[in-house]
């Protein structure tokens, strides 16, 4: 079982130099190998440029970038995570802002148009990790960055959606918890990753949120 983090525990780790509590949002574009494989190299890569600025753009939390990984931005922020209604916040921004955009470009781009569907999954997960200074590039290290990279692999079958980590859930207040997301169901899942145990998570379809954009008022 992986440890769960607390507030009182984040306030220990913080007492080290050279480890931190994190804060970890990934948006991943769904359905980016197969646009890739089936587009023309010089036409996709811009796309997909665009549709990265458009997540970057979408940052209302003021988050770090770690990485950008072709079709993932690794979002961070060190200390105490952002409060759950704040996350709602953001994911509403980061998935409508993604899904406006598409439409506008696929407008635009003939090519978009009959290409397979992209679309947007986000991964929350908080954790403990390391870094290091390389030529005034921050890098992250640690387990739970090796875990937010792998639970990008999981048994969701939708193509978008929120996962939020245990790790994460357990170190809001159970009121709020239960008060977020009220517009959708949210429900729970796991899966087990070698050397990193079982996962436990609680996750929900963003379609919704394209079906009713009057949430975000």
């Amino acid at each position: 079982m992986r440890k769960i983090i607390t507030k009182q525990s984040i306030e220990n780790i913080d007492s080290f130099e050279d480890v931190k509590p994190a804060f970890l949002y990934i948006p991943d574009i769904s359905g980016y190998t197969q646009f890739i494989n089936s587009t023309n190299i010089k036409y996709s890569r811009k796309l997909i440029h665009e549709l990265l600025e458009i997540i970057v753009d979408s940052n209302i939390l003021n988050l770090k970038i770690a990485e950008i990984q072709g079709d993932a931005i690794l979002f961070y922020k060190l200390g105490t995570p952002p409060s759950i209604s704040k996350l709602e916040s953001q994911v509403k921004r980061t998935f409508l802002n993604f899904q406006e955009s598409l439409e506008h470009m696929k407008m635009k781009y003939e090519l978009l148009r009959k290409a397979p569907d992209l679309s947007l999954k986000i991964i929350v997960h908080l954790g403990i990790i390391g870094t290091i200074e390389i030529k005034n590039i921050v890098k992250l290290l640690g387990t739970d960055m090796v875990l937010a990279h792998r639970i990008l692999k999981n048994n969701i079958k939708d193509k978008e959606y929120l996962l939020m980590t245990e790790q994460y859930i357990d170190s809001q207040l159970p009121a709020m918890v239960e008060k977020s997301f009220a517009w959708t169901d949210i429900r729970s899942g796991k899966k087990t990753y070698d050397y990193l145990g079982t996962i436990n998570y609680k996750y929900f379809s963003l379609s919704g949120l394209k079906e009713d954009r009057k949430i975000l008022q």
